[in-house]
């Protein structure tokens, strides 16, 4: 086969990957999982140290993963993914308890971790050997867009199918899931593909974890982009996730919170389409107002209280989105595509690191003050590791 034929095979895993990730994202319960556990018995606390079982899973898994996809392929990746997701909706409908619960969250870590390293790999790789590089922040920036239309869908469908019955939400789920694996069969793989790839070469785990460490070591901007997105997706996932909870101590009934959480996923979407826009900006002036965006409307967000808050929830999202495409290329121009999911893996980790520890501790803040004076203390104390890290690359890059 002439590689302009083998470029032409490759150049569909983009579209493919535009309805793998629908589906994927497609998440019925992402409104209503904290009010699910809840029914089921769960209080405040224990649905934290859930969610820190999910991140200590994201955290153990995260190398792992990263070397399935850079030793066996992406496209085993991303079939992983679906086949363990839709495990740990089953465990999840026959749990009702704290064990049970934890136990469906890690094969949900396990299965975030495949899929985001392994959908990130597999579209820098495709751009990459189509001779596309250029187009990477518009065709990942479309494929987060179309990934949270199909989460505000889901969570709008969810909210009004939880109304009738929490469970129905699972059993959905599993049915949407069901596609996306049979989906994840057509994908070409690329490991190996690109010109950088040394042939023949195939790295066991240990190795590739320390080459991989090594590439980092000797490239620090790495390391500071890795902490930024961090602290980033620790203030956003965790507001994000409490909010179910903080809008229904507002007395705003359970469809409403889907409703709101599925339009938030609309904005979302908006922020990832014309997440390029911002390349007018200048990455050096980028890396400093968005964070700061961010961080003054969670403030906002959580001294309002009230249902007005809705508004600055919306231009954190997009602004959080919007910057997710544009840290992506920063990070993965940096990295050879032999190392590319393993590295992206430790993005994966240090955030799982994170949250595992902030989670629970917003949630005990917030069962004894609430979940405004929580939220917070949560932006202040990651406002100067951010600064840090963006000091740190404008001084070096610029």
């Amino acid at each position: 086969m002439t590689e302009m034929a083998i470029q032409e095979k490759i150049t569909r895993n983009i579209k493919l990957n535009y309805l793998y990730s629908m589906l994927m994202n497609m998440m019925l319960d992402r409104g209503i999982w904290v009010l699910f556990l809840s029914f089921r018995g769960m209080s405040l606390i224990e649905i934290g140290l859930i969610e820190s079982v999910f991140q200590l899973s994201s955290l153990l898994f995260g190398i792992p993963a990263g070397a399935i996809s850079d030793i066996l392929g992406r496209k085993v990746s991303l079939i992983l993914s679906a086949v363990m997701k839709i495990l740990s909706f089953i465990i999840i409908l026959l749990s009702y308890d704290f064990i049970g619960f934890a136990a469906s969250f890690a094969l949900s870590a396990m299965s975030l971790i495949l899929y985001n390293n392994a959908s990130e790999s597999i579209t820098y790789d495709t751009c990459k050997i189509t001779k596309k590089e250029i187009d990477y922040k518009k065709v990942y920036g479309t494929i987060l867009a179309l990934s949270f239309v199909a989460t505000a869908a889901g969570i709008a469908m969810g909210g009004f199918i939880a109304s009738t019955s929490f469970e129905y939400v699972y059993y959905a789920s599993i049915v949407i899931l069901v596609l996306a694996l049979a989906s994840a069969f057509f994908f070409i793989e690329t490991r190996g593909v690109s010109e950088n790839d040394t042939p023949g070469e195939r790295l066991n785990v240990t190795g590739l974890f320390s080459k991989s460490i090594e590439l980092v070591k000797k490239d620090p901007v790495i390391i500071y982009l890795l902490v930024i997105s961090a602290a980033i997706t620790i203030v956003d996932a965790t507001i994000y996730m409490y909010s179910q909870k903080y809008f229904e101590a507002m007395s705003v009934p359970i469809y409403l919170i889907g409703l709101i959480l599925s339009v938030d996923s609309l904005f979302a979407a908006g922020g990832a389409k014309f997440a390029y826009l911002l390349e007018k900006f200048g990455t050096k002036n980028v890396l400093v107002l968005i964070p700061a965006v961010i961080f003054i409307s969670y403030i906002i967000y959580a001294l309002l209280n009230n249902i007005f808050s809705v508004v600055l929830l919306y231009i954190a999202t997009i602004f959080v989105v919007a910057f997710w495409p544009i840290l992506s290329e920063l990070i993965n121009s940096r990295v050879p595509s032999k190392n590319r999911a393993t590295v992206l893996a430790f993005k994966g980790q240090l955030s799982s690191m994170s949250i595992m520890v902030v989670f629970p501790i917003v949630g005990f803040f917030a069962e004894g003050t609430s979940l405004s004076t929580a939220f917070l203390w949560l932006v202040i104390s990651m406002t100067p590791i951010i600064v840090f890290a963006v000091m740190k690359i404008r001084r070096i890059v610029f």
